[in-house]
């Protein structure tokens, strides 16, 4: 039996820098420095302060959890993107607010177009523009919103990303379940379906642009593809 293909450039966790576990775990920190002041000290308002903090926590460690697996993984058959690191991953069915646990897999045939971006700027017009609007770098989802970017595992505070265009025919990508979203009619219904849309462009953070940059660059199937 042939064991797996041996990894021309693998980066597991690729989402994880300085500014997304601080965002997830720093509140989660003071959060249980209030519990642990208010019942040592007996001091109540400790426990006040605990009550927006939680808020606080809730949305940091549930981001963090969405992100925690990206990662991406390079060879002479493709590209994948995900839960790189996982043997699961491949099998799971996580919803859209969970892609980063499955496993998205790009062969080259498949490859249009790929490209390392650091510019600052355009990092942020991707985090706003709709066409990579992804639950892994935004908690809810926006008034009108029916779909969620299937591919797109862009990270609240990335600094670099891979983005990569595909042909969404020739792509593996796993079981994407939709997920529902209230509102309590705060803006004229109840609930919504939010349903997985495949995007034509792929994008994955990346702690490492110049490392993965030049693995790129010297993976022969690549060329022609990287700009």
């Amino acid at each position: 039996m042939n064991g797996p293909r041996a990894a021309s450039y693998l980066e597991p966790r690729s989402a994880l820098n300085g500014g997304m576990l601080a965002y997830g775990l720093v509140p989660l920190a003071a959060e249980v420095v209030c519990l642990l002041l208010g019942v040592a000290a007996n001091l109540p308002w400790f426990f006040v302060l605990m009550g927006p903090i939680f808020l606080a926590v809730l949305v940091g460690t549930g981001l963090l959890y969405r992100n925690w697996p990206t990662g991406v993984r390079m060879d002479e058959s493709g590209i994948s993107i995900g839960a790189v690191r996982s043997r699961r991953a491949a099998r799971r069915k996580p919803t859209v607010n969970h892609q980063s646990w499955g496993l998205f897999t790009c062969p080259w045939p498949a490859v249009e177009a790929m490209r390392v971006v650091t510019d600052r700027a355009e990092l942020r017009a991707m985090r706003n523009s709709p066409r990579y609007y992804t639950f892994t770098n935004r908690w809810g989802g926006k008034s009108g919103m029916s779909h969620c970017n299937i591919g797109v595992l862009a990270s609240p505070f990335m600094r670099a990303a891979l983005v990569i265009d595909v042909d969404p025919a020739l792509v593996t990508v796993p079981e994407i379940r939709p997920a529902r979203y209230y509102n309590n009619f705060k803006n004229g219904y109840f609930s919504r379906l939010i349903r997985p849309q495949l995007s034509p462009t792929w994008v994955v953070p990346t702690r490492h642009p110049e490392a993965l940059s030049t693995a790129l660059q010297t993976m022969p199937k690549s060329q022609g593809f990287v700009r």
